[in-house]
């Protein structure tokens, strides 16, 4: 996150403001379970990515535009240059089954 996020009010707000429009929780206390948790640090990574790749579009409309409308046109920007949600869905991972490997003698090819 950028570092006057915690000392500006207005980027504090136009960061929640991004937690909120992804339906996301804005802080870890708000997190009850362990999807929410999940959730929260996933939207905290691709939020601090996009303001970071994004600074100078983001930066524009600090205390000059509403910080509500500022994340949403922070969003479709983002989007229309980038391709991309700044917040993009969740990778599942699914546990693959295990098999265990056997050591093969290479000349052989027989069990060791």
């Amino acid at each position: 996150m950028p570092k006057d996020s915690e000392t500006n009010p207005w980027i504090a707000a136009f960061i929640c403001e991004l937690h909120s429009f992804f339906g996301v929780p804005v802080a870890a206390e708000e997190c009850k379970n362990k999807v929410d948790k999940l959730q929260y640090i996933w939207s905290r990574i691709g939020i601090s990515n996009a303001l970071a790749l994004e600074e100078p579009m983001w930066r524009a409309m600090v205390n000059r535009v509403d910080p509500d409308a500022a994340a949403e046109e922070f969003i479709r920007r983002f989007y229309r240059v980038r391709r991309k949600m700044i917040v993009e869905e969740i990778p599942q991972f699914e546990p693959k089954p295990f098999v265990p490997k056997a050591l093969t003698n290479n000349s052989t090819g027989s069990l060791r």
